[in-house]
Order: C-alpha cells, then sequence, then structure tokens
C-alpha cells in the first residue's frame, strides 16, 4: 500500500467513487487504541482507504463527493462497514464510523440493524463528513443506535472544521479529543485547562476518554499528565492491522 498520494483530490468526481467501489478500490486500515493504566490495547478504529489509477485519495474527498448522492453515499458505507466488520482484529472493541446522514431511510436504519445485529464489542463513533449537520438527523441515528444497545463515541472534539453538539456529548460513552488538541497546546499552554475542564467533565459522567493524533513520545507524555484513559495516533503505528 505504498502507492503516491493523489495531488489534487478535487478533480475527484461521482464517477471515481462508483469506480472505486466496483473495483473494490478500498481496503481498511485499524488504528490501535492504547489504555494508558496498562499500554496495552484496548480496540481498534477502522479507517477506510481508497486508491484510484495507481495513486492513493485521502478518505475525505471521497466521502464528501459521495455524500451528495444519498444512495451512492450509503452504497460506499455499507460495503466499507461490512469489509471493516469482516476483517476486523479479535478480541477488542471496534470502533465504526457512521455518518447520521445513513440513517435517514428506513431501508438503511433496516440494513444497519441487520450488519450489525450479531456483532460484539463495537462501538460507533459519529462522525460528520459535510457541514451540513442537522439536528433532525443526529437525534434520530442516536436513537436508533442507542435502541441498538452499541455504545456511542462522539468523534472530532476540538476540530475548529466540525460541528459541536451537547446531545451528542451527553448520550456519549467515549469522548474523542481531535489532535488538533495537541497543536493548541504547543502553541499556547495554557489550551490544557480547557481540555482537562472536557476531562474532568468526562469523568464526573463516567465517560471515558480518547485523545487521538499522539505522534510522539512527547505528545505521549502530555497525555498521561493529563489523565486521559486512552490514545491513538501515528507512535503506535507499528501494531496496526489491515485488510486484505
Amino acid at each position: 500500500m505504498s502507492s503516491p498520494m493523489l495531488c489534487n483530490e478535487n478533480l475527484l468526481n461521482e464517477c471515481d467513487v462508483v469506480r472505486m467501489i466496483h473495483e473494490r478500490h478500498f481496503w481498511v486500515e485499524y488504528e490501535p487504541i492504547i489504555a494508558m493504566h496498562s499500554g496495552t490495547i484496548f480496540g481498534y478504529e477502522a479507517l477506510a482507504r481508497f486508491i484510484l489509477n495507481e495513486r492513493r485519495i485521502p478518505p475525505m474527498p471521497v466521502l464528501m463527493v459521495a455524500h451528495q448522492n444519498p444512495e451512492l453515499f450509503f452504497h460506499l458505507e455499507s460495503e466499507l462497514k461490512a469489509l471493516q466488520l469482516f476483517h476486523r482484529p479479535n478480541n477488542a472493541m471496534l470502533f465504526l464510523n457512521l455518518d447520521p446522514h445513513n440513517f435517514s431511510e428506513p431501508k438503511h436504519i433496516a440494513f444497519w440493524k441487520q450488519l450489525f445485529g450479531n456483532a460484539q464489542d463495537i462501538c460507533i463513533e459519529i462522525t460528520e463528513n459535510t457541514d451540513d449537520m442537522q439536528t433532525a438527523f443526529l437525534s434520530h441515528c442516536l436513537n436508533e443506535i442507542q435502541t441498538m444497545g452499541f455504545p456511542i463515541a462522539q468523534d472530532d472534539i476540538g476540530n475548529d472544521d466540525k460541528p459541536f453538539c451537547f446531545d451528542l456529548t451527553r448520550r456519549a460513552d467515549f469522548l474523542k479529543f481531535d489532535k488538533t488538541w495537541l497543536l493548541k497546546i504547543k502553541h499556547c499552554p495554557d489550551y490544557q485547562e480547557i481540555l482537562k475542564g472536557f476531562l474532568a467533565f468526562a469523568k464526573a459522567q463516567g465517560k471515558r476518554s480518547i485523545l487521538e493524533g499522539i505522534e510522539t513520545e512527547g505528545d505521549f507524555l502530555l497525555a498521561r499528565d493529563l489523565g486521559v484513559d486512552f490514545v491513538q495516533g501515528y507512535l503506535f503505528k507499528h501494531l496496526n492491522h489491515h485488510s486484505c
């Protein structure tokens, strides 16, 4: 999987996404989530990877193009989630990213219930692939996931380009803090105080915290000092799993 990255992903179009689905030009990487108290693997986040014309493509442009066509978006996500479940590592929690818009149709909800019906140890990460998060979609999505009995993770907390929803924070079992916190703290250490407030809230509510984007030993030591429960990032890349 060492192909060069696509230089201008803005050239991507809907036909390219259809081609990637039909030709199975996608795979999964499983990024480990490490427990701070033990240093062992608690779980894995399933990350989609794409390739077109022998060039790797970042996931976001693919998802944004697909998002413009609801049926195409659902088709892509359903293929990805089936693959992610099939190749999942054993004996660990699996974190699966789902966009609330994929719960907008009864037939889509029925598909997810069937796909996840016998799954064990999975957590649904609520993520938004566009900037048009709608409260109705999100609330409906959360209701359905809670009905299925799966824990929920709030993704991208602290990312300035992502919406923040207190209802999701309230219902989430895991709070995932975006890697941009590390950049903010490096530029201004006082940002630690804001993050400490979030972490204190998580502890008071019985929620577990995950800090993403750990790339160096310094990042790891900062996470330890902050008292987060779990970490993930490039520092642990040697522990990654890949789908076939």
